[in-house]
């Protein structure tokens, strides 16, 4: 692979070597990036090392957990050896999964702070009220608890998941695009680096996040007999160079890795 000529301007490094090279050196600090693929693909995984590498570099970092509660995370990245106990938390599992530790779930209008994955990830709460769990209330808890904490790093995990669990689903797709546009800019305007998880839905409807965001990465993964086949491709990256074949890549020890 040619990696491409690596730009004067800082960017942000997403902690994976291979697919650093892919985006010529990173993502563009303080945009809004989508990752998508089905489920079991690694989207996940890697927003996690994206979190990890920003505690790395001691930089303050946020999950917005849908799709997993905090307990689950903790012990998913326990393989790696990784120590996520320092990443904030805003926990929007709406406790509908049925996990086999129970839903650890905080309810999101009762909040007052948000908790890291060290505090969230013992504690047994209510089950929050699914008909908060949209994309709007989100916002609404995010701009109370970010003002004065300068995250350079925010993960959506998943964006899918905050509208399947929704009661009160947004029912025209303009005012679901307003909303997920208010969302971004919101992030945006505070110079986070934001990644937003998504599965794929029908090819031929474009989704707000696909439209607003400034890229996308896509993780799949296809079994060949009994050998499964994982590839990424950086499906588009506005004003930056980038490689855009499918590379191979592979879920080790040390997490994901791009060869």
């Amino acid at each position: 692979m040619t990696d491409p000529e690596l730009p004067a301007e800082p960017r942000v490094s997403i902690g994976i070597a291979g697919l650093d090279r892919m985006l010529g050196g990173g993502l563009i600090p303080g945009r809004p990036y989508l990752v998508t693929g089905g489920t079991g693909s690694g989207k996940t995984l890697l927003t996690l090392g994206f979190l990890l590498e920003g505690l790395r570099r001691g930089e303050e970092v946020l999950l917005v957990a849908a799709d997993e509660p905090p307990a689950e995370i903790v012990e998913n990245v326990r393989a790696f050896g990784w120590d996520l106990s320092a990443v904030r938390t805003l926990d929007a599992n709406p406790g509908l999964h049925g996990y086999r530790r129970g839903a650890a779930v905080q309810e999101i209008r009762s909040m007052t702070d948000l908790k890291s994955l060290r505090d969230l990830a013992g504690d047994a709460r209510k089950a929050a009220d699914a008909e908060e769990i949209a994309i709007q209330s989100i916002q609404l808890k995010l701009r109370q608890q970010m003002a004065g904490v300068p995250f350079r790093r925010v993960v959506v995990d998943s964006l899918s998941s905050i509208r399947r669990f929704a009661l009160k689903p947004t029912a025209e797709p303009q005012a679901e695009r307003t909303e997920v546009q208010s969302l971004l800019r919101f992030l945006a305007e505070r110079g986070t680096t934001t990644l937003i998880t998504s599965t794929p839905g029908d090819p031929a409807v474009l989704t707000p996040e696909e439209i607003l965001t400034r890229g996308e990465i896509l993780l799949t993964r296809k079994w060949i007999g009994d050998r499964s086949v994982r590839q990424l491709k950086i499906v588009r990256m506005r004003g930056a160079a980038h490689d855009p074949e499918r590379r191979p890549f592979a879920i080790t020890p040390q997490g994901l890795v791009v060869g």
